[in-house]
């Protein structure tokens, strides 16, 4: 009998355990997933496949479709440069990740002239 009540407290804990693990926001914090953006370049053009992503991380995925070398800039509304990537050449990927607030940021490419020649676009992270 002892045995037996044995085996159903350890039972209970273990599952009580299991439950408390499983309950979301039960001893830590939810870590929320970072949010893919996936970018395009070539000459003379730089196009984000997302208008827009939540706050938090969101992970640019530049892939250089041109035949110059191209980067990526993210500047934020006062045209502070956030981050970068390096030079990626013709055909190459590369990618940045950022911890965004909500907000207005500006993409572009920063070799030479191409942001003049219209290498720029936006994304707005919410909230």
């Amino acid at each position: 009998m002892v045995a037996r009540r044995s085996r159903f407290l350890v039972a209970g804990t273990v599952l009580a355990a299991a439950l408390v693990l499983a309950t979301p926001g039960a001893g830590a914090r939810r870590r929320v997933a970072d949010t893919a953006v996936g970018v395009g370049a070539r000459e003379f053009h730089l196009a984000a496949y997302r208008a827009s992503a939540p706050a938090g991380v969101v992970r640019f995925n530049l892939t250089n479709y041109g035949q110059d070398a191209h980067d990526l800039v993210v500047r934020d509304r006062s045209g502070r440069t956030l981050g970068r990537t390096g030079r990626v050449r013709s055909g190459a990927r590369a990618t940045l990740a950022l911890r965004l607030r909500p907000g207005t940021y500006r993409l572009v490419c920063d070799l030479s002239n191409h942001e003049a020649l219209g290498m720029r676009t936006t994304i707005r992270v919410t909230r």
